[in-house]
């Protein structure tokens, strides 16, 4: 019954409609990586009128394509969540999300049809969502209230990470055929290693995981 209940209630909070609000950044990076098909990943980031974040995107990765919307509160702590990833139109793998009493309560269904309920803890501040591959939402972890180590949920594992976020200093950055300042970070999460750059209105301008060879540039400059 419990477990029905728990269903129930995420299956109500699946696919909201989206909250009107200020944009903060859009735009779309072409992810390249050696032996893999170009990745093409659009994304817009809104400050809604309540104060939350909504970040929703769209990745293509051959005839793989993955949706994806995730509110946050101002510091990047998860609201509700939504992602769904389609090969050839066929489901693959869906998760829906929704925060409630310092906790992260999940639905995730697989291509088999298996269907899990997780609760994830919370601490607000300190806990984001951050899927491999989405590269959008490390626009989140600059939010965070900066411990040395904080938490992430990644739902296709199963498991939060333990991850940490170094800032580098300011560095030049080439995007969309023009030089750009951004702030360098390193965040490393388990044997995961990302370097990115931030402007200073927080807008995400290049991604490298060098342990994977996967290097993520904007097709355009933020306006």
């Amino acid at each position: 019954m419990l477990l029905r209940s728990a269903v129930s209630l995420l299956a109500l909070c699946a696919f909201p409609l989206l909250a009107q609000g200020r944009p903060i950044d859009e735009g779309t990076f072409t992810v390249a990586k050696a032996g893999s098909p170009t990745t093409t990943e659009s994304f817009r980031i809104v400050r809604r009128d309540d104060g939350q974040i909504t970040a929703t995107s769209h990745q293509v990765i051959g005839t793989q394509q993955t949706r994806s919307t995730l509110t946050t509160d101002s510091s990047g702590t998860p609201v509700k969540y939504e992602m769904s990833v389609k090969d050839k139109g066929a489901a693959v793998f869906t998760v829906t999300a929704q925060a409630r009493a310092g906790r992260l309560a999940s639905m995730a269904t697989t291509q088999a049809g298996d269907e899990s309920v997780r609760e994830y803890p919370m601490t607000a501040g300190k806990s984001i969502i951050l899927e491999p591959g989405l590269l959008h939402q490390l626009y989140f972890v600059t939010l965070v209230k900066r411990p040395p180590t904080f938490q992430a949920i990644e739902f296709r594992t199963g498991h939060p990470a333990a991850v940490t976020l170094t800032p580098k200093g300011l560095e030049p950055v080439d995007v969309g055929g023009k030089s750009l300042t951004g702030t360098h970070y390193t965040l490393t999460a388990g044997p995961a290693r990302y370097e990115f750059w931030i402007d200073g209105q927080g807008r995400l301008l290049r991604v490298e995981i060098p342990g994977q060879g996967v290097v993520a540039t904007r097709e355009d400059a933020p306006r």
